[in-house]
């Protein structure tokens, strides 16, 4: 279940459109603690996510649009005020239109019991 948006801080987009390439920098700051957390990023059209670092690809729906990330064991828990950098590099087809960021999340999580 998620609980709660867990973070303030800045979001990066870099697109080469020629190309079919996009990359992502999330610096994230917690706004309290968590043991477990989740980061999920929606797009307006697919994207395939080929290189990613200190998180975890948890699942992502068919169409390649909304992607959710989990932790490293080394980012997994968090304080409050402790910043976390996410980086995302992926392709995406190169028809003339960048694939923009929808909303994206950074919440804590705790599984069901």
């Amino acid at each position: 279940a998620v609980v709660s948006t867990q973070s303030t801080g800045k979001y990066n987009e870099k697109v080469l459109l020629e190309r079919g390439m996009m990359e992502v920098r999330a610096s994230l700051v917690a706004k309290k603690s968590a043991d477990d957390w989740r980061f999920a990023i929606f797009l307006d059209k697919p994207v395939k996510w080929t290189h990613f670092w200190n998180c975890k690809l948890i699942s992502v729906n068919k169409f390649n649009t909304i992607w959710t990330f989990g932790p490293m064991p080394w980012t997994k828990k968090v304080k409050p005020g402790q910043k976390i950098n996410l980086g995302f590099n992926g392709k995406f087809e190169p028809d003339g239109e960048a694939p923009q960021t929808v909303t994206k999340s950074f919440v804590e999580y705790k599984p069901d019991e």
